[in-house]
């Protein structure tokens, strides 16, 4: 019965967690992308998914501050608004700050 429960336990988890990663991405998506393609990003000075040169002084500075950017906007760059100009909450967006700094490192 334990064996049970703790597959399940997991299972739901796993669900939960594809869940997430795939809301991650549909907000990136109908979002962020815009200032975050690979094909846009230099041009608004922001780091494209993927451009691990781009991330790696940003994820250097570790996940809240990335976090901190997402939710506020950018002190040094004013396109990057706050929340990105998107109505999203702050675990989505973080989702999202996840999201891309998983496809980029």
């Amino acid at each position: 019965m334990k064996k049970v429960m703790m597959s399940v336990v997991v299972t739901v988890a796993m669900a939960a967690s594809q869940s997430v990663i795939a809301d991650a991405a549909g907000d990136f998506a109908a979002g962020c992308f815009a200032c975050h393609s690979p094909a846009t990003a230099a041009a608004v000075g922001a780091p494209g998914m993927g451009d691990k040169a781009a991330w790696a002084p940003r994820i250097a500075k570790g996940m809240d501050a990335l976090y901190a950017t997402a939710i506020n906007g950018s002190a040094t760059n004013p396109l990057m608004m706050p929340r990105g100009g998107t109505g999203l909450s702050d675990d989505a967006l973080k989702a999202v700050v996840d999201y891309m700094v998983a496809q980029s490192k």
